[in-house]
């Protein structure tokens, strides 16, 4: 599950944009910071997952920044640190 929190190309403003699967629920599970970005490395999106390191954890890529913004790499914060996934 994963919920995209700030449009960074608009500003940083926070949106409502979620996946297909999001429930309001369990949204305390949503505690690994990502980012997604473009294949120039400018990031585009922000949001919180519940996963950081399986295959789920390529969703917001594969479901939303691929298709509607054309980004190519995802980030998960570890320590402090942007690391591709």
């Amino acid at each position: 599950m994963w919920i995209i929190t700030h449009d960074i190309l608009e500003h940083s403003k926070k949106i409502d944009i979620r996946s297909c699967d999001y429930d309001e629920s369990l949204k305390e599970n949503l505690i690994y910071r990502f980012r997604l970005l473009d294949g120039d490395s400018e990031v585009y999106y922000e949001g919180l997952s519940d996963d950081c390191d399986s295959e789920n954890a390529f969703a917001p890529l594969d479901d939303f920044g691929e298709g509607n913004a054309g980004c190519t790499e995802i980030q998960y914060q570890h320590r402090g640190i942007w690391v591709n996934l």
